[in-house]
């Protein structure tokens, strides 16, 4: 039987365990640093991309990682070539219009009220039924949101920007895309 100072000792270190359970469970230190957090569109967390209004609503830092969350208000006819995310998946909520989604071989007609998941590692494209398209992007794990960030400007508000004059900057994106993991296909 255990002398009582033994008792204390084995008490004590248990009870902290009760009080501090990451340390044992193998979270990391983002985990004990993460905060609750209400978070809508605004002026100072959207940003025009390429024709298109993309509002970071949860960046990778604030979630130690584990995704990001975006809002986006996109137009047809400028919509993304088909590409592959090797770092990440993307999952759509369609908030408002209507979507064409070419996974791989597959086509999914997506409408408002449909989720649509994207595994990385298969090659996508989507187009735009509806003059434009709401959706909700979720990037699991976060990082990829930085791409939009760095090919974007600061929205002026919380609209669509004008539409672009002349085609985008082929050779920037596939460049600053590359970066973050996506492939496109051989062209030609």
């Amino acid at each position: 039987m255990p002398s009582r100072r033994t008792f204390l000792n084995t008490v004590g270190a248990m009870s902290g365990m009760l009080v501090v359970p990451e340390v044992f469970a193998g979270k990391g230190k983002e985990d004990v640093l993460l905060s609750p957090q209400l978070v809508y569109q605004h002026k100072e967390n959207s940003y025009w991309y390429i024709g298109h209004l993309m509002s970071l609503l949860v960046n990778s830092k604030q979630t130690g990682g584990r995704y990001s969350l975006l809002r986006a208000t996109e137009r047809r006819g400028l919509e993304p070539p088909p590409h592959t995310h090797t770092k990440e998946d993307e999952t759509f909520l369609i908030l408002d219009g209507e979507v064409t989604y070419t996974v791989g071989n597959q086509t999914f007609e997506a409408k408002k009220g449909d989720t649509m998941f994207l595994p990385r590692n298969i090659q996508h494209s989507f187009k735009i039924k509806t003059e434009k398209l709401e959706t909700m992007i979720l990037l699991t794990p976060g990082g990829f949101e930085n791409y939009f960030l760095e090919m974007s400007e600061p929205a002026a508000e919380v609209q669509l920007p004008p539409m672009p004059k002349g085609p985008p900057d082929v050779a920037r994106i596939i460049a600053t895309a590359s970066k973050y993991g996506i492939k496109f296909p051989k062209l030609g």
